[in-house]
């Protein structure tokens, strides 16, 4: 019963959504069934060990249960909700909800009230801070309703041409040149070739030289950027016009564009270039405080881990312990405590707090692999440090095993085999002689892949 589709879109709904979806229901114009309002009553106090026939004898007391009908109510109530989505999502975006009443109103020959209403959203567009493409796709609908209302009563003015085709251009524009740099993104991270962006040099080419569209500009810079990951201007222009003009932005777009920036910051802090860690640390600050960084009031686990690290390198002890507390409650709530403990002996194993390590990560499961290979690395360090041999070997033993089940790790795989076997050989070298010490030293200088090098050489000094 769980995983039907009525259940888990109904289990989406918040407590307010849930309140609204049964006016929803209530009206007759969208619903004229009662057993549809029954099966809502009966969704609301679900459980796990509630059943299809537990619920249809609650909606259908008098009747055996038939598969077939209970179905054709799940569909039904599935169309109704989903419908409700719907309208939830137009009474959130008024402009919208007032261009498709520009819109009737046209259709139907009410030339005052089209008039009214068009002047109405375009004075509102107008104030709105954003210039994004969102704000010229509506500006283009709204003016291409003009041009079309202008065509049946051209006693009424001019016609808009020039308006229609500046809303198009700039939208087309904007969504190009964010197409063209998500087409990169991809072709970094999967190292897939993927579709040409069409006319993408000739939006590139336009947007150059857009000192008088400072959200081109912008969204241009932020392409740039990716495109050259070792220039430094670049950087630098993206960063002065994010200060700037990233309000031209919504907060999705936005939060993009910071992570561009962020992106940027974060290669080079990987090249060993320090400067470039305060660089990441800033600008994921920044975008903290605009409050752009949350989506749906989450902030996602991996950025939550990110800036506390940053944090740390940074040597801003007090800001990161006052953000692990503080924005814990916005962490995604099936792995809230799982992602604050592990945060949270991330930042006791850069303080050298090893007791304060394991006591955290032996209470800790992750489901995502690379967190789970990082707690494992942070308790194995953790055990040596403390001299735990016991525990210690029985770990080495345990991440051996997971890391070769886990096929799909890539050159990971290899790196952190390598980093078991060299500790596993590091043990064995505790108080030996200063040449062996140096023979395992050069050895692991000379594999390729090991994670943890430098840490495994500083035991062997």
């Amino acid at each position: 019963m769980q995983q039907t589709l009525a259940v888990r879109l109904f289990q989406t709904l918040s407590e307010k959504e849930q309140i609204r979806f049964k006016k929803f229901l209530q009206s007759p114009y969208f619903n004229h069934r009662k057993d549809v309002l029954g099966l809502y009553e009966q969704l609301r106090t679900l459980n796990n060990s509630t059943t299809k026939t537990d619920i249809y004898k609650k909606i259908y007391p008098n009747k055996a249960f038939d598969n077939l009908q209970f179905n054709l109510l799940l569909n039904w109530f599935s169309e109704r909700l989903e419908q409700f989505l719907a309208v939830e999502e137009l009474r959130n975006d008024p402009h919208s909800e007032q261009l498709l009443r520009c819109c009737a109103f046209r259709k139907r020959g009410l030339a005052r009230h089209f008039e009214h209403n068009a002047q109405l959203l375009h004075q509102r567009l107008l104030d709105a801070p954003q210039r994004d493409a969102d704000y010229w796709l509506l500006e283009y609908r709204l003016q291409k309703e003009r041009f079309a209302h202008w065509i049946v009563a051209p006693q009424d003015g001019k016609p808009n041409l020039g308006e229609v085709t500046e809303a198009l251009t700039n939208f087309y524009l904007l969504e190009n040149i964010k197409w063209s740099g998500t087409a990169r993104s991809l072709e970094t991270l999967t190292r897939d070739a993927q579709p040409p962006v069409p006319l993408a040099a000739e939006a590139l080419s336009i947007a150059a030289d857009a000192a008088g569209n400072p959200a081109l500009a912008l969204m241009h810079a932020g392409f740039r950027a990716m495109r050259e990951p070792d220039n430094e201007d670049c950087f630098r222009q993206l960063k002065d016009l994010l200060a700037a003009h990233v309000h031209l932005f919504r907060t999705a777009e936005s939060r993009d564009l910071f992570m561009t920036a962020i992106n940027f910051a974060i290669r080079r802090h990987n090249r060993g270039e320090k400067n470039y860690t305060r660089e990441a640390f800033n600008l994921y600050r920044q975008a903290l405080e605009r409050g752009i960084l949350l989506e749906n009031e989450v902030l996602p686990k991996y950025t939550y881990i990110n800036i506390l690290n940053l944090a740390k390198l940074c040597g801003e002890h007090d800001w990161a312990a006052a953000f692990l507390e503080q924005y814990r409650a916005f962490l995604p709530l099936p792995d809230r405590d799982n992602i604050y403990r592990y945060a949270k002996a991330v930042l006791h194993f850069r303080s050298s707090d090893y007791l304060a390590v394991l006591e955290l990560l032996r209470e800790v499961d992750f489901p995502d692999v690379f967190i789970q290979i990082d707690a494992r690395k942070m308790l194995l360090r953790s055990y040596f440090e403390r001299n735990e041999w016991l525990p210690l070997s029985s770990l080495l033993d345990s991440f051996k095993a997971y890391l070769r089940r886990r096929k799909d790790l890539g050159y990971h795989r290899e790196s952190y085999l390598n980093f078991v076997k060299f500790t596993q050989k590091l043990i064995k070298t505790v108080g030996q002689s200063p040449a062996r010490r140096r023979a395992l030293a050069e050895k692991i200088r000379q594999t390729a892949a090991v994670a943890e090098r430098d840490w495994l050489l500083e035991k062997l000094r």
